[in-house]
């Protein structure tokens, strides 16, 4: 299972973000309440550089004065240089600050490669949000796995929203991407070390009564998309680490933008992994059928729904077209046994299928259910 509510509408991650932040009513502060100091002012150890400056630019001020001294008349003068300088310095901190600040939010920041590390820190401060799109992340591998369980863990028990998509490895997809990579046989095995990871905290999570059981209503879920986005993203709260997928190279080692979710491309990719997010599967929710025939093995991952009796359907799309192009008898192996592939009666048991899918994975799917029908006759259920 994932943990988290599944069934619930798409959340507007940038709704789940401003829900934190005063609505407009509540920062309606009057004025004296405005000019009044805080009461309790935040203790920081003072900045030495802060320290030397002010007393740099206080001595320049006295220099200066005592330089001036000879003017005459003197204090109407120096009052009225002083009040012109107040008047610019009004006008650059309530005026060009915030404009330069506004723009600052909406431009882009280039990184060399994706720091793993510096990306656990950002994201263990998060308040809100945490979503990772790659093919698989070494966020999940050794150096870095535990560092992510133990950032996950803290961020589940304040409440963030936490959600991966990984690609699903038996996909044409992500034999495109091992070819685009030059490195064959790499994707698997790296997404089943990703995989290991979400286990340990899925069973770390059951062990505590699961996400909520910590005192929560944490969102914690993994899934496992088909087809390639041609983007990854590391999302924490408002900022993201966007890259586009290089051939040749993990995405991880090429040029990373961090860019704001309100900008125009943090809002481009933030809608693409929803879409991908929408399209993909939970990965405990999918089992491995490797279908043959008098040519070719393959093997996928696949929606599935056990029924009370004990029988097993299917819903693969990359099934089908196995099934449509096979050159003699089919034969699909789950779970260490032989099976049969029958095209189910919707007739009979369409509605409870249909019913059973839409309650795993919110939809009911736009391909034919088929049955795991055990080739031993003397085996007639599946499990």
């Amino acid at each position: 299972m994932a943990f988290g509510d599944r069934g619930r509408a798409d959340d507007d991650d940038r709704r789940r973000v401003s829900a934190r932040r005063p609505s407009s009513r509540m920062r309606r502060i009057p004025l004296i309440r405005r000019l009044r100091p805080p009461l309790r002012l935040p203790r920081h150890a003072p900045d030495p550089r802060w320290i030397t400056g002010l007393l740099i630019g206080l001595a320049a001020i006295l220099l200066l004065g005592w330089i001036g001294r000879a003017v005459e008349p003197y204090w109407p003068n120096f009052a009225l240089n002083t009040a012109a300088d107040l008047i610019g310095a009004v006008f650059t901190i309530y005026v060009i600050t915030p404009i330069i600040e506004r723009a600052g939010q909406g431009g882009v920041r280039e990184h060399a490669e994706l720091d793993y590390s510096q990306f656990l820190d950002d994201a263990g401060r998060a308040t809100s949000v945490i979503r990772i799109l790659d093919t698989y992340s070494n966020l999940l591998a050794e150096p870095y796995a535990q560092r992510f369980e133990t950032m996950v863990r803290a961020a589940v028990a304040r409440g963030v929203s936490i959600r991966v998509l990984l690609i699903n490895p038996t996909t044409l997809a992500a034999e495109q991407r091992d070819l685009e990579l030059g490195r064959a046989d790499e994707l698997g095995p790296m997404l089943e070390r990703n995989l290991e990871t979400v286990a340990r905290l899925h069973r770390a999570f059951e062990q505590a009564g699961g996400p909520r059981g910590l005192g929560t209503a944490a969102d914690f879920q993994v899934r496992l998309y088909s087809s390639g986005p041609d983007i990854t993203m590391y999302r924490w709260d408002d900022r993201a680490l966007v890259s586009f997928y290089p051939v040749g190279k993990l995405s991880g080692r090429a040029e990373q933008l961090e860019v704001t979710v309100d900008s125009a491309l943090g809002s481009f990719v933030n809608n693409r992994f929803q879409a991908v997010w929408h399209a993909a599967a939970p990965h405990q929710a999918l089992t491995p059928v490797t279908v043959t025939d008098d040519n070719i093995e393959r093997t996928y991952l696949v929606r599935f729904v056990d029924l009370a009796d004990g029988r097993r359907f299917v819903a693969s799309r990359r099934v089908e077209r196995f099934l449509r192009r096979a050159v003699g008898e089919v034969v699909a192996a789950n779970g260490g046994r032989d099976f049969r592939l029958e095209a189910a009666d919707r007739a009979q048991v369409g509605a409870v299928l249909d019913a059973a899918f839409r309650r795993i994975y919110g939809e009911i799917p736009d391909t034919a259910y088929l049955l795991l029908r055990s080739s031993d006759p003397s085996v007639g259920l599946v499990g």
